[in-house]
């Protein structure tokens, strides 16, 4: 496992609803991550650098907007939605470097898989992931 140094350096953007924001940012800065919480994608700043970050954890339905424009910045992208159908699965088919969780989470699966991304990158990644 890597050093909770190396993970300093990492920097999250949660877009979800303030509720889960607040616990996701708590678990993943307990990890040793920084991160950035917005409660929609309208929040954003307009100028906001994504290449600054190293992982984008956002929900669906509740930001479909946001999943249209991960596809243009190249962000790996955990999706977290209450069930897993023939919608969501086309959406993940155009969003390489994604990775779906199905509500209630398994936070031990969800810390390993931000510390996967995170540490390891999603290079040679293909298609989606669903958890």
């Amino acid at each position: 496992m890597a050093s909770t140094t190396e993970k300093h350096m990492k920097r999250v953007l949660i877009i979800d609803e303030s509720t889960f924001s607040r616990v996701c940012s708590a678990l993943l800065e307990l990890e040793g991550y920084k991160t950035k919480s917005f409660s929609s994608s309208e929040c954003l700043p307009e100028k906001l650098n994504y290449q600054t970050f190293c992982l984008l954890i956002t929900s669906y339905p509740l930001d479909a907007v946001m999943l249209e424009k991960v596809k243009t910045i190249n962000l790996p992208t955990i999706i977290l939605t209450d069930h897993v159908d023939r919608e969501i699965l086309r959406l993940l088919d155009n969003l390489p470097q994604s990775f779906c969780m199905v509500k209630p989470l398994d936070y031990e699966k969800f810390r390993f898989l931000v510390n996967e991304i995170a540490l390891q990158g999603v290079s040679g990644l293909e298609g989606y992931s669903v958890f």
